[in-house]
């Protein structure tokens, strides 16, 4: 995988809503100059009583969370992709002298972490459950009670890209790939 460095000290995060065989919300974490990502079937949710299923899916390459338009074919992930929220996020619960994220916070399965989004603010959780349908890539999102909790289903609420201003349903072909120069 190409890893590439981030430019900053800040730890980039993405959701890309993804209409591909079933509908979902990629959300993806920067760690170790790589995006550890997550299927999430019903996206994110505000709502500290809702706990969202998370399935773990291979790493991305890190230029791949300004990826928005449409992936055509027969290519694995067809269909099309916005990016529905985007920013920085800081791990609340690091293991002290921790060298890297992702071997040091991820091999855990508890990651508690603040994020800094268009969309998404506020303290979130991801935590490994004990198996399930999809077992060791089951996880869970919450979001935690805080002053950006609220009920209702922001990916309703808010459909569109904090890009290009569009819906799922709205990108096509001919929008290209905004962002995407550097994706293969």
């Amino acid at each position: 995988m190409n890893q590439t460095p981030t430019k900053t000290d800040k730890l980039h995060f993405v959701v890309q809503e993804h209409r591909a065989t079933r509908l979902h919300w990629d959300f993806r974490l920067e760690m170790d100059g790589a995006l550890v990502s997550w299927a999430l079937p019903k996206g994110p949710c505000t709502d500290p009583s809702v706990k969202r299923l998370a399935v773990r899916v291979a790493d991305h390459n890190y230029d791949y969370k300004d990826f928005e338009g449409v992936i055509t074919g027969d290519q694995y992930g067809a269909g099309k992709v916005i990016i529905w929220d985007e920013g920085f996020y800081e791990p609340v619960n690091l293991p002290a002298g921790a060298s890297s994220l992702h071997d040091n916070w991820l091999a855990g399965g508890d990651l508690k972490f603040s994020m800094h989004g268009r969309k998404l603010k506020g303290l979130w959780a991801l935590f490994l459950t004990a198996g399930g349908r999809f077992g060791a890539n089951s996880w869970l999102l919450v979001k935690k009670k805080d002053e950006f909790a609220a009920s209702g289903e922001i990916v309703q609420q808010q459909p569109r890209s904090v890009r290009s201003g569009k819906t799922v349903d709205e990108i096509s072909e001919a929008d290209g790939c905004i962002g995407c120069e550097t994706w293969d």
